[in-house]
This record gives C-alpha cells, sequence and structure tokens, in this order.
C-alpha cells in the first residue's frame, strides 16, 4: 500500500487573507505531498515572498508556508490510501511539471477572473488547488465527475474529509526541513522595484499568450 498526502493551508499573507475571506473557509493554499514527512511537497504558487503574481510550480518547504514569520499556521493533511500503480502515475504527473522545459505557470488570471469564469483553460498554467486536483485525478482519484472550474480548498476540505490525519499547527507536525538552502534564498531574494514590474508583466504577458491554446501539461 502507497500513500498521497493533501495539504491545506491557511497562508499568512494578504492574498491568503482575501481569499479565505472570499471563500468563507479557513485555508487558501493546497499542495500535494509524496511523502508522509512533507520532504517533497509540491504546488503552484509565487516564486518569490514579495512578488505574488508571479509563480508556477514550486516545491514546498516550512519556511515558504509560514513566510518566515513565527506566526502559527494551520494545515489539515488528508492521507490517501493507493495501489503501487495509482501512486507512480501521480508521482510521474508530478516530475513531469517538474521537469517540462515548457514550464508551467501559475494561472493568475484564474484567480482575478474567478468571479467572472476566465481563464481557467489556459495552457500549461494551473493554480494551486487545480494541480492538486489534477494530480489526483493521474491515479483515479476523482473528487468530482467534472469540475468546470479550479476548486477551493474548502472544497477539497469537504471532500477529502474520511481522509483526514492530521489539523493543528504546521510547527507541531514536524514536517522535514529543508536540505536545499538555496531553495531558501531564492524564495526570500528581494529585487528592485522595476524588476519585480518587469517579471509580473511578462508574466501576465505568457499567460494571455496561452489563454487561446486551452488546458494542456
Amino acid at each position: 500500500m502507497k500513500y498521497i498526502y493533501v495539504i491545506l493551508s491557511a497562508s499568512p499573507t494578504r492574498i491568503g487573507r482575501i481569499i479565505r475571506a472570499c471563500t468563507k473557509g479557513s485555508f487558501s493554499h493546497a499542495s500535494i505531498s509524496l511523502t508522509k514527512d512533507l520532504s517533497e511537497m509540491y504546488s503552484f504558487a509565487r516564486y518569490r515572498a514579495h512578488n505574488p503574481f508571479v509563480g508556477g510550480f514550486i516545491q514546498e518547504f516550512p519556511q515558504r508556508l509560514t513566510m518566515g514569520k513565527e506566526a502559527e499556521v494551520l494545515i489539515k493533511i488528508f492521507e490517501i490510501p493507493l495501489t503501487e500503480e495509482q501512486y507512480n502515475k501521480i508521482r510521474d504527473f508530478v516530475y513531469g511539471i517538474r521537469d517540462d522545459e515548457d514550464r508551467c505557470l501559475y494561472n493568475s488570471l484564474a484567480i482575478l477572473g474567478r468571479p467572472f469564469g476566465l481563464g481557467y483553460n489556459t495552457y500549461k498554467a494551473y493554480v494551486c488547488t487545480d494541480f492538486v486536483v489534477k494530480a489526483l485525478m493521474q491515479g483515479d482519484i476523482h473528487l468530482r465527475e467534472s469540475v468546470a472550474a479550479p476548486m477551493t480548498p474548502g472544497e477539497i476540505e469537504q471532500l477529502l474529509d474520511p481522509y483526514l490525519i492530521y489539523n493543528g499547527s504546521l510547527e507541531k507536525y514536524h514536517p522535514a526541513p529543508v536540505h536545499d538552502e538555496n531553495l531558501i534564498q531564492d524564495f526570500f531574494r528581494k529585487a528592485s522595484p522595476f524588476r519585480e514590474v518587469y517579471d509580473a508583466v511578462m508574466h501576465f504577458r505568457q499567460l494571455f499568450s496561452r489563454v487561446s491554446r486551452g488546458r494542456g501539461c
């Protein structure tokens, strides 16, 4: 028997608080982990702490989820049992996105356009919940018969409730420490305001160029 882990977290960021307010839920971010100690936890999110508009596929680690703050971060962890074949399919999907040279982007258009139903079917672009749901689907774990738009963390929370194994603070779960210091340094690295604006403009330019190509990745 193999297991895959879905992690919901309450991001201590302005956007995280806005998402929780809009969805009326306790969580604003979703990740998937190939290991129980969260040493191989992945999602779609911002690349750098100081620029919420530019992102894509990332490897999660504790300091990323806490944004380097001392504040307690609430998480829920769901443990889903799989056959080895199911697990391998999910793992291969995650690694395939990680290693794709034509890298997938964080779908900022889907977040901004959600009230209007815009930006969802964008080529090689995901929001965190969309990525988690799509990964589970690779292992024949279908949370719904059809998904017309990205699920909210609250919807995932309800559907995965039978698999809940932990509900509490991230710190008390004792996730695996980061062994690659470059991950931490890259995430908290500051750039000039000009560079941040330039990166954001280029990010949205790429997204708009992919809208007409539909779902991929």
